[in-house]
């Protein structure tokens, strides 16, 4: 058999599979077929505040208070994950600002042993680089930890901390280019949006999020929360909203939900997008909600 009829082979019994095998037999397929159960993409925070105060966060970060997020807890999620997905594209480190936790360095070596062939990244706004001694960079070099840089209109020279990053050997770019301009969040308190569009309009449906034994489809679901502290307010998650990683333990049942909306999606956007020009936060409500 030609390879390229043996590829078109595995592809339709993985088609056929996706669609009339139960979830728990469709892992064992992958497995099989030397694939293995993969996601995407997942980020978590290290910590919850952050050293600058941008409106729009999606974070929600200007309203949430100091919190250094326990190491040890970030890596018994990813356990949790490995037990589930045999590997994951890309892990993004966030915040908040990452390079705040005192411990950043310790999560490194086992957050590598965990998932060895995943593109670790650091998301950062790079305010705090110019303090880092030798250990940070030979630590992100040695477990290859990536680094990557919001690139905000702020005084920071981030053309040069790339080159340096990269002409020690380790792999550094911008976040995004264009940081002038920051996305309004547009909120609806009503939740009377419509879902399905919302869904197909979001930038964020997968930048997977995992923290306190639970998977989120985005950013915003479980960082809601300091919103609804701050303003008290109350944009509901649902249990439906998220996956419970203690209950759940079938990849392709995951991949195949967070490809739907959620119930939270009727909070979220199904307008135009609309930007505003980057801006400190006054931690004003209209920065994230449509009233």
């Amino acid at each position: 058999m030609k390879l390229s009829t043996l590829v078109k082979f595995i592809n339709a019994i993985k088609t056929v599979s996706n669609k009339v095998l139960p979830y728990s037999f469709q892992d064992f397929l992958s497995r099989k077929l030397g694939n293995g159960t993969y996601l995407s993409q997942v980020e978590f925070h290290l910590v919850d505040h952050c050293n600058l105060n941008c409106a729009h966060c999606n974070h929600f970060t200007p309203l949430a208070p100091e919190n250094f997020c326990k190491i040890e807890e970030i890596l018994e999620d990813f356990k949790k994950l490995k037990k589930i997905f045999d590997n994951i594209g890309k892990i993004f480190v966030v915040g908040g600002e990452p390079l705040l936790h005192p411990e950043l360095l310790s999560l490194f070596k086992p957050l590598r042993e965990i998932y060895p062939k995943s593109e670790i990244i650091i998301i950062t706004n790079g305010i705090l680089l110019n303090k880092q001694n030798d250990d940070f960079f030979n630590t992100l070099k040695k477990y290859n930890i990536a680094i990557s840089m919001t690139h905000y209109p702020i005084k920071v020279d981030y053309e040069g901390w790339i080159n340096k990053f990269n002409g020690i050997g380790i792999k550094a770019y911008y976040f995004s280019l264009d940081r002038n301009k920051m996305r309004k969040q547009n909120l609806n308190p009503k939740g009377t949006n419509d879902k399905n569009i919302a869904f197909s309009k979001c930038h964020e449906k997968n930048c997977h999020f995992v923290r306190d034994g639970k998977l989120y489809v985005c950013t915003p679901t479980p960082n809601i929360i300091f919103l609804n502290n701050y303003f008290n307010f109350n944009f509901e998650v649902k249990k439906t909203d998220y996956i419970d990683l203690n209950k759940i333990k079938s990849a392709s049942y995951i991949n195949a939900k967070f490809k739907k909306p959620i119930d939270f999606c009727k909070y979220c956007n199904d307008k135009e997008i609309e930007f505003d020009t980057y801006k400190t936060s006054k931690k004003e409500l209209s920065e994230w909600v449509k009233l």
